[in-house]
């Protein structure tokens, strides 16, 4: 279970993030998190691995108290659960198969080339990041990710910045890992996403949860404050 209790944060410059978002999200269900630009998406994913403090209220993962966390315990929840963030952060002078190896001490050749065959990139794994496309990039990081074996995962815009073949090929993953039983948290603003994989949809507004339920609710909604939080996505889906 991944739980927020009435958290509250503030950025240093004063703006108030979320006042007092509360939401239970199961983590064996991909979850699809919504709103606009600025609502505190993100923050969602920073608060979950314990890389932000809220100022009030208590988050939980996995049955751990994150917000009280020592950083040793948190560095071992971040194995159970990665947070994947908008860059793929690869080191462009290691090869797939060293970047997926460095996930962890003492992962097996095994297990890196496991990681990797699960996103297709088993015959690029002796190939640089630097010779690769953005989406094969981003396929690495997931792989990474996979090599720990992890609870649960999150992911920051996994599609943002790709053409929509590449996108499509992140998208399978995406699909792979949650058939296979994973769970994730996945801010986006890829509409395709929330129709094909999501089985609830959180959308963040006024700081707080403005709709938690399942994409099917969240499309037939009528509320008009949230119509207008996620008119962007309707649009998009307009578009085909």
């Amino acid at each position: 279970m991944l739980r927020f209790s009435d958290v509250g944060v503030t950025f240093e410059s004063g703006r108030r993030v979320l006042t007092g978002l509360s939401a239970e999200l199961s983590t064996r269900e991909l979850t699809f998190v919504a709103g606009a630009s600025g609502a505190g998406k993100s923050v969602l994913c920073r608060l979950a691995v314990g890389l932000l403090k809220p100022e009030s209220g208590r988050v939980e993962l996995l049955g751990e108290r994150v917000d009280t966390m020592p950083e040793r315990a948190l560095r071992g929840l971040r194995q159970r659960a990665p947070y994947l963030v908008q860059g793929p952060a690869l080191l462009d002078w290691r090869t797939l198969r060293e970047n997926v190896a460095l996930a962890a001490p003492g992962l097996s050749p095994e297990a890196v080339h496991e990681a990797l065959a699960r996103v297709g990139l088993e015959a690029a794994a002796d190939r640089l990041p630097t010779e690769l496309g953005p989406g094969a990039k981003k396929r690495a990081a997931i792989a990474r990710a996979l090599a720990l074996r992890p609870e649960y995962l999150l992911l920051d815009e996994p599609t943002t910045g790709l053409d929509r073949r590449a996108a499509a090929q992140v998208e399978e993953v995406l699909a792979s890992v949650k058939a296979r039983g994973l769970g994730a948290l996945v801010v986006s603003h890829d509409y395709r996403l929330l129709r094909t994989l999501a089985d609830r949809v959180l959308v963040v507004g006024g700081g707080r949860c403005a709709f938690l339920g399942t994409p099917e609710a969240f499309l037939a909604s009528s509320e008009p404050e949230l119509r207008a939080l996620t008119a962007p996505f309707l649009e998009s889906a307009s578009d085909g």
